[in-house]
């Protein structure tokens, strides 16, 4: 990238992403002015920041008060005969489960939003810490006493709270053209679109009498 100094400002043009002129216009440290191709914008209001000193964060905005149980494995069921005694049941063999700290949840790109959706590859991974794996696994003995008629199932579970938030920072379009597009600004402060996200919270092992824990 070629610039040429102007007191404490600099001028640099180049290439943003392959086949993508760009020109920025601000300090040595992060440029703050940025003149957009129209096939790099995509026409979107505001776009993600790419590098060079320019973040886009996903932020959270909210977590639920409730949690919800995901049931992760469920063991062999076992019968309590109606018309005997009590039946004592223990599980000590080991079991494991990965489980994802993500699951479901959806992703609006709002005003980041463009024909092709291009922008939407950029942002799904700053929410990379919401998608992350983990073991769920039983390794010591435990056991129960089910009633005469009951069921009794082994059973690991994990604990999940639902989440959601936007994402913060990105180049927002003025209304100012340049040579090769379309003047943006960046903003650090810039909110744009929403994720959520059911989020791994803890584990819990155990049996379910009858189908419940």
């Amino acid at each position: 990238m070629n610039g040429k100094t102007i007191g404490q400002r600099v001028v640099m043009c180049g290439a943003l992403v392959a086949a993508t002129a760009v020109c920025m216009t601000g300090t040595a440290n992060a440029a703050t002015t940025a003149c957009f191709s129209q096939s790099y914008s995509d026409g979107a209001k505001i776009v993600p920041g790419t590098g060079g000193g320019h973040v886009t964060r996903a932020i959270t905005l909210q977590k639920a008060h409730n949690t919800w149980d995901d049931w992760v494995w469920r063991g062999t069921k076992a019968q309590c005969a109606r018309d005997g005694d009590p039946c004592p049941y223990s599980w000590d063999e080991s079991e494991s489960k990965t489980v994802s700290w993500s699951v479901g949840g959806g992703t609006s790109l709002g005003n980041a939003s463009s024909p092709t959706g291009k922008w939407l590859n950029v942002v799904l991974p700053l929410t990379v810490g919401y998608q992350k794996t983990t073991t769920v696994s039983k390794t010591v003995s435990i056991g129960v006493t089910a009633k005469p008629g009951q069921t009794a199932q082994p059973v690991m579970i994990a604990v999940r709270r639902w989440t959601q938030g936007n994402w913060a920072g990105g180049w927002v379009r003025t209304n100012r053209g340049c040579q090769s597009g379309t003047t943006y600004e960046w903003n650090g402060n810039a909110r744009f679109g929403n994720w959520s996200r059911n989020v791994f919270v803890e584990k819990k092992v155990g049996w379910a009498i009858n189908g419940r824990i």
